[in-house]
């Protein structure tokens, strides 16, 4: 079922607004810049993101907040292409606990009205199938794991300037060194990285990038490889830098437990 990728999604992505450029030929510059810019972005603690994702198995475009730092707590609303049709669907992830609300997903799972999230416990589903979902989330295709990508920067062309969102930035592309990144990396981080090396069988990653003259990163866009050679071009626009994130579960009473539902299959 198409809704079972778009789940995936959703779960990888919790766990464009260019205005006219201007273009001069490409120049080298050091990759110490978009490292520094990398860092100086998570280092904020949080950031909002609007994204798109185009692919051959799934599309669509949303928009979240998200913690940065070690808590790793986000939440967003993304509207998926399934059938031809646009399919609202929200998750919320405090720690490795996963909500997701879909209209889609209920009537499937054949839940009650009343019960419009699902609740998904990664830590007790890691340790009944002995999974690294720690590692599944921080390699899913959100501004953290993006950021990430940037610390293994060592190939890198000033392409011009360009407006991201009304605000100046200088555009430059990319090309990352997946295992310089990993080796730059926390241990967490460290092993999500080599799970994005695993999955997509290349150990590089051309990115481009868009950097603010205060030093953050306002745009990103690359294509997430998967396995079987298919990949999701994803771009994403990020903004507010530091505002204060208070991410918390829904209600008690509005949650199903999915683990408990089907039997902890």
């Amino acid at each position: 079922m198409r809704i079972l990728g778009a789940i995936a999604v959703v779960i990888a992505l919790a766990a464009a607004g260019c205005g006219n450029s201007k273009h001069a030929a490409p120049k080298t510059v050091s990759g110490d810049l978009i490292v520094a810019a990398a860092s100086k972005s998570v280092n904020a603690g949080s950031v909002e993101a609007d994204f798109k994702l185009s692919g051959a198995s799934v599309s669509g475009s949303g928009s979240g907040v998200f913690n940065t730092g070690a808590s790793r707590s986000g939440q967003l609303s993304m509207k998926i292409n399934i059938q031809g049709a646009p399919v609202p669907i929200d998750s919320v992830i405090t720690g490795n606990v996963l909500y997701i609300r879909s209209s889609v997903l209920t009537q499937q799972l054949g839940l009650s009205q009343d019960k419009q999230w699902v609740k998904l416990d990664l830590g007790r589903l890691a340790q009944q199938r002995g999974i690294d979902l720690s590692s599944l989330a921080n390699a899913s295709p959100t501004p953290a794991s993006a950021l990430s990508y940037l610390r293994g920067t060592n190939n890198v062309q000033e392409l011009g300037h360009e407006k991201v969102d009304g605000v100046d930035t200088t555009h430059y592309r990319v090309v990352v060194d997946l295992e310089q990144a990993a080796k730059r990396s926390s241990a967490a981080v460290r092993r999500s990285l080599e799970r994005v090396i695993r999955t997509g069988g290349a150990t590089t990653l051309p990115i481009g990038v868009w950097v603010d003259d205060k030093g953050y990163v306002r745009k990103v866009h690359y294509a997430q490889r998967e396995a079987a050679g298919k990949s999701v071009d994803i771009t994403m626009n990020l903004h507010d830098y530091g505002s204060p994130v208070t991410v918390k579960p829904p209600p008690a009473d509005s949650i199903v437990d999915l683990g408990k539902a089907v039997g902890g299959g």
